[in-house]
């Protein structure tokens, strides 16, 4: 199974091909913000991926919309939209606050 490490919390989680990184960051309580409920519309969940960016799925055209909208620097994805087949890193652009 595909080792997540995420740099900003000090976490790791683990997921598998057919979980997108946001549920596996969900199911282990990584605090990733998500408004639309993993379709690609508001951009919370967007990720830096730092290492193992070759492993990912390829980028879909609603996905690729979005992160142009939101500016996004190419090593950008929405963790919603995306799965791995290998390790990453990466750090969780928009952390969820306490209460949120």
């Amino acid at each position: 199974m595909p080792e997540i490490h995420i740099l900003n919390t000090g976490k790791k989680t683990r997921t598998n091909l057919v979980t997108s990184l946001l549920v596996s960051l969900q199911i282990d309580q990584v605090p990733i913000e998500n408004v639309c409920g993993g379709r690609a519309k508001c951009g919370k969940c967007a990720v830096r991926v730092l290492n193992g960016g070759e492993y990912l799925s390829p980028v879909k055209v609603s996905e690729k919309k979005k992160l142009e909208s939101m500016g996004a620097e190419a090593n950008t994805r929405l963790a919603c939209q995306t799965y791995t087949r290998g390790d990453i890193e990466i750090e969780v652009l928009n952390i969820q606050q306490k209460g949120e």
